[in-house]
C-alpha cells in the first residue's frame, strides 16, 4: 500500500548548491564554552607546568583556560 503524505517524514531540502547542515558530533576533545555555553570549544593546548587546558570555541571564537 503506498504511503500517504501524512505518513511521510518532513524532509527539508537545502538550497541548490549547498549541502544540508549536519549536527556536529560530540568528540572527546570538545568542551562547553564558558562564554556562550555551547559544546563547540576545542582543545588547542595543554600546559606542561600547570594542570590546565586551553580551549577555543568554534562559534564565538573565545579562547579560555580550564582546569584539567
Amino acid at each position: 500500500m503506498p504511503a500517504r503524505n501524512g505518513d511521510k517524514a518532513a524532509v527539508k531540502k537545502a538550497p541548490k548548491g549547498l549541502a544540508p547542515r549536519r549536527p556536529r558530533a560530540h568528540s572527546p576533545d570538545r568542551e562547553v564554552c564558558p562564554k556562550c555555553g555551547r559544546a563547540t570549544a576545542r582543545l588547542i593546548g595543554r600546559s606542561e607546568t600547570y594542570p590546565v587546558l586551553y580551549l577555543r570555541c568554534d562559534d564565538c571564537s573565545h579562547t579560555s583556560v580550564a582546569p584539567a
